[in-house]
């Protein structure tokens, strides 16, 4: 496995309140395996697997009560540069880079619009061993406050190209990695004004009308019920019985 390019979204974690009913929850809507350890801090640290290949993670938030949500990592050469030059943009650091053992280094920050994300300099660790393959992330998107800030701020944090598609729903904004896209921008509507910005992971499925049944039946609640995508396939949002917003999608 190579190392992922600087800009790229490499790696992704659950903070979950109750792992247990998590990852009873995705490895009955996914065919995940899991494998756990505990953490320096007596946590448990459980890696979600699909055929054999490292998808993403979940931790534990040490309190059944808080809400569970998804986190991003991003790819960097060097996190303490890269932490500098973002609160230099304008971020606030939430986690000041540090080193995790010999896996590598993080931060974690919320962006100029109040998204929070991740950056990963890797060592051991270099990420999910599989992405874009069904059951696994394949896409990035950021609902924002502000869509112009967010992009100033990412574009000149990580050298990302962007370009806008029209939709019928309004600016759309897509970024790039070379000749790679990976990640999207949208700004949050006027009707769901209440909403702060974040950024939300999209889990490739072979079918998301069945993914999105067998996600109620298993107790999730739909969020943005299943439509099509301009150029064809079909996503939906949902929120797992803990609280964490996901979306699946299907055909693009």
């Amino acid at each position: 496995m190579k190392p992922y390019n600087e800009g790229k979204f490499c790696w992704a974690e659950l903070g979950s309140g109750d792992p247990a009913a998590s990852a009873a929850f995705y490895t009955a809507l996914f065919p995940w395996s899991t494998q756990t350890t505990t953490m320096e801090d007596g946590r448990s640290y459980t890696v979600f697997q699909s055929d054999e290949q490292d998808v993403a993670a979940m931790y534990s938030l040490g309190d059944p009560k808080l809400a569970s949500f998804w986190g991003c990592y991003i790819a960097v050469q060097d996190v303490e540069f890269s932490a500098e030059r973002a609160q230099s943009l304008g971020a606030e650091m939430l986690i000041a880079p540090r080193r995790i053992a010999d896996k590598g280094a993080m931060c974690a920050f919320r962006d100029p619009t109040g998204a929070m994300v991740a950056l990963w300099e890797a060592a051991e660790h270099l990420g999910s061993g599989v992405q874009h393959e069904p059951y696994s992330i394949d896409w990035h998107e950021l609902y924002t406050t502000d869509l112009n800030a967010a992009a100033h701020f990412y574009t000149e944090l990580l050298g990302w190209a962007m370009e806008e598609v029209p939709t019928p729903s309004g600016r759309y904004l897509q970024f790039k990695v070379g000749a790679d896209y990976v990640a999207g921008m949208k700004e949050i509507p006027q009707d769901m004004a209440n909403m702060s910005s974040g950024w939300g992971l999209y889990f490739k499925v072979p079918g998301s009308e069945k993914v999105t049944q067998q996600a109620v039946a298993l107790g999730a609640a739909v969020i943005i019920p299943l439509a099509p995508v301009p150029g064809g396939g079909t996503f939906a949002t949902l929120q797992d019985p803990q609280g964490a917003f996901f979306s699946i999608q299907h055909g693009f």
